[in-house]
Order: structure tokens, then C-alpha cells, then sequence
């Protein structure tokens, strides 16, 4: 009786069919997948179409770029938060290790837009999130467009590649390119010269316009005196083109020693961290800051200045390799490169002044405070122009952007879509 009653109970369990194993790209998207809401209709208003991703980054670009609603963009919203850098790292793992499930996601996010989507913008495509996505947009007809938030910083052989994976070549259908060097380094790993178009750097129009005199009064909401001289170290992550052990280790003792010398000459400094949002300051660092009034911290969880206002409101800009010393040079600024490590500088064209110890940094520091000129006039602008630019900067260079979209938008610019989709080999290696 007793085995009985035990095989009646175990009967539903012993008899029921077996699970199938679904497919891998069946599986259940992640917690951060920002999914369609079941009761969304398809739009039917023409759009631009972009993925939100860096706020100071991509999304500023986009802003710049969008003018109002002069054109309109709108943000697919593959992840919920992404100005959440913790989210932004989930999905830059999940594109490259769960590729299937995340393509079902992309075209999840896509589809609603197949008969609408003037095209696809993004800022960069060697990231599996953003390069699956533009094929993704290239399997349903969507015109993909690359518009390069930054250019060759460090080795150009590392430039534009993904670090365990390879990939080195855009797939849109057409980029954007700020000038020459962007343009070389593509077209020497196999991309087409036609589907380039040198623009010129958006990030820099703002330098035809720029206010010192204002953005100095700015500089009282980090509690710095505008009368006084401000000098900021630019920090960068510095994960991407260095043994980054090593070079944060090196961009702490930079700012260190620039810690000593403000306080020796009377000069304020500001330590703005990177947009990444990554922690790269040590401890001595923030007990430097804690013991001086004119040490201030402009932190990315909360920046209080813009990167623009920065350069507006510093007398001298000192970096390990960021793009602001460009900025600052080409603002008529002091910039310095602090190179406490070794690397291949793209800045060396640029003839700005390169410290390499606490003493160089110390002498170009005081005659910058005194005779910055001297330093200024040695600076080789009509290079960043060629390398960076259309030869010249002027200004212009979201203008002529907003030009060649208005031209896709119109049908007056033959854009030749779907150039990732013969690509496909290149999705996950380079060229």
C-alpha cells in the first residue's frame, strides 16, 4: 500500500515530458534591457535614431548635433540608465558574450523604427553594443552614419580597436571623419575612401566663441578666486592604449607633484576627472585636496564646471594625453603634457611643452604664470588643423554635419546603405 501511494505521487514527476533546451539566443534578455512596451505602435515619424551612452560623450554630440528639433533624433533605449557606467559595462559584456541573444535584442529595439529611421548615428562602432546594433539597422535598410566623438590620442595602431577582439574598421555606411588622420588610419585597414567625409571636430566649435572673461567668474563655484592664476590637470582613464596599472600610477605622481608646485606659487588647481566616471585617484591625492582651499576636485558623478568652462577658466591645461590640451591650446591656453609614462604622442605635431619629472613640470609651470606667451607662440596649430580639422577651425564643423544629414534626410545625398551587411565577417575581428 505504502509503494502505491508513493509511485501515485511520484507519477506527474516520473512521466511528464522533458524540458527542451531552448536555443541559446532564445534566452531571457537581461534585467537592464529597456524592452518595447507591448502596447507601442510602429512610428511613422521620420527620425534619426541613436543609443544614449556617455552623457558628456555621444549624448552631447547628439545635442549639438540635433539643434532643438531643427532635426530630430530619437534614443532607441536599449538599456535602461545608461549614463550609469555600471550598466554601460553589463551591456559592453553581454554584446560580446551573449552575441545571439543581444542581436534579438537589437532588432527588438529596432524594428518599430524599420519604415521610419532616417538612419542610425553613432559615435563609435568597434564596441560589440554599438556595432551589432549598426548591422542590426543595416539588415533592415537603415543608413548607419559614424560621427567619431574623439581622434588618435596615443599609438595610432590602437586607435579605433577593441582590445581582446580586434575589431579596427568602421561598418556604417558612411563617417564623418574630423580630418586627416581619422581618415588615413581607416582607409589603411580596408575601409572605403568614398564613404568618408571630413567635417572637422565638433567638440572644438565652441573655441570660435569662447569667453574666458565669463567662464572665469564661473570658476567660483569650485570656491576658486578668478583673480588668481588656475591651472587644471585634465584625468584620464587611461585603459585603452597603456599598461593602465602602470600610467594611472604615473598620472597620480603628476598630480602630486602639480599639487606641491600650486602651493609653493600661490597657483589654484583644479583635478577634473574623467566623463568615463572611472576611480582613478589614489588616497594622497584626496588628503592633498582636503588640505588646501585652492585644490579642488571637479568630479564626473556631479561636474560643476563644463569641459568648455574649464578650458575657459584656466590659465595653464596639463594632461598625460587628453584632447583638452588641444582644446586649450587652440583657446590661445598654456598646455603641458605631463608624460610621466612612456608613449607614442599624437601631440608631438602640436610642439606644445612635455614634462617628464617634477622639476620640468615645475619650470614650465612658473614661466607659464609669468610669460605664457613665450610658450604660446611656439605652438604648430596649422598641424591640429590638417589632423583634426578641414584645415581650419572655424567653428563650423556641427554645421556641416547638420548639412549632410539635412542631404540624407532629403534624399540628396546617396548614402549607398547596407555596407555592414557584406561586412558581416568583420562583426566580431578586425580587418
Amino acid at each position: 500500500m505504502h509503494i502505491a501511494k508513493l509511485v501515485k505521487k511520484l507519477a506527474p514527476a516520473l512521466f511528464a515530458p522533458k524540458p527542451v533546451p531552448l536555443p541559446p539566443e532564445f534566452a531571457e534578455p537581461p534585467s537592464w534591457f529597456n524592452r518595447n512596451s507591448p502596447i507601442a505602435r510602429a512610428s511613422n515619424a521620420p527620425t534619426f535614431l541613436y543609443q544614449s551612452w556617455i552623457p558628456e560623450h555621444t549624448d552631447k554630440l547628439i545635442d549639438l548635433v540635433s539643434d532643438g528639433e531643427r532635426l530630430p533624433f530619437k534614443d532607441i533605449g536599449i538599456l535602461i540608465d545608461p549614463a550609469n557606467k555600471r550598466r554601460r559595462v553589463d551591456a559592453l559584456l553581454y554584446a560580446e558574450r551573449q552575441p545571439a541573444v543581444y542581436d534579438r535584442m537589437v532588432m527588438h529595439k529596432l524594428a518599430p523604427y524599420r519604415n521610419s529611421a532616417i538612419g542610425l548615428m553613432v559615435t563609435l562602432d568597434w564596441v560589440p553594443v554599438m556595432r551589432r546594433l549598426v548591422y542590426g539597422a543595416s539588415r533592415l535598410g537603415i543608413p548607419t552614419i559614424l560621427v567619431p566623438h574623439e581622434s588618435v590620442f596615443a599609438k595610432e595602431d590602437m586607435y579605433y580597436v577593441h582590445p581582446r577582439m580586434g575589431m579596427n574598421v568602421p561598418l556604417c555606411d558612411l563617417v564623418l571623419a574630423w580630418g586627416d588622420t581619422q581618415e588615413r588610419i581607416f582607409v589603411s585597414r580596408g575601409y572605403p575612401p568614398e564613404r568618408i567625409v571630413k567635417v572637422g571636430a565638433p567638440k572644438f566649435d565652441y573655441l570660435a566663441t569662447i569667453s574666458t572673461a565669463d567662464a572665469k567668474r564661473a570658476a567660483s563655484v569650485l570656491g576658486l578666486d578668478p583673480g588668481r592664476p588656475i591651472m587644471t590637470f585634465a584625468a584620464q582613464p587611461l585603459d585603452s592604449q597603456y599598461d593602465t596599472e602602470v600610467a594611472r600610477a604615473a598620472q597620480n605622481k603628476a598630480i602630486l607633484h602639480l599639487a606641491a608646485i600650486a602651493k609653493q606659487g600661490d597657483i589654484q588647481l583644479i583635478i577634473r576627472t574623467p566623463p568615463s566616471r572611472d576611480s582613478i585617484l589614489d588616497p594622497e591625492v584626496y588628503q592633498e585636496v582636503s588640505s588646501s582651499a585652492s585644490i579642488v576636485i571637479d568630479d564626473a558623478s556631479l561636474y560643476l564646471l563644463t569641459a568648455e568652462e574649464t578650458i575657459a577658466a584656466s590659465d595653464i591645461l596639463i594632461s598625460v594625453n587628453s584632447t583638452m590640451l588641444l582644446e586649450a591650446a587652440l583657446a590661445g591656453k598654456v598646455a603641458v603634457t605631463a608624460k610621466y609614462v612612456e608613449f607614442d604622442q599624437i601631440w608631438d605635431g602640436l610642439k606644445i611643452p612635455v614634462a617628464r619629472s617634477h622639476s620640468e613640470l615645475d619650470a614650465i609651470i612658473q614661466k607659464a604664470v609669468v610669460q605664457p606667451e613665450s610658450i604660446i607662440e611656439g605652438y604648430d596649430l596649422g598641424w591640429a588643423a590638417r589632423a583634426f580639422g578641414v584645415g581650419t577651425f572655424d567653428g563650423r564643423a556641427v554645421l556641416r554635419i547638420r548639412e549632410v544629414l539635412e542631404q540624407i534626410r532629403n534624399h540628396r545625398f546617396d548614402i549607398q546603405g547596407g555596407y555592414a551587411t557584406t561586412r558581416a565577417h568583420l562583426l566580431d575581428r578586425g580587418a
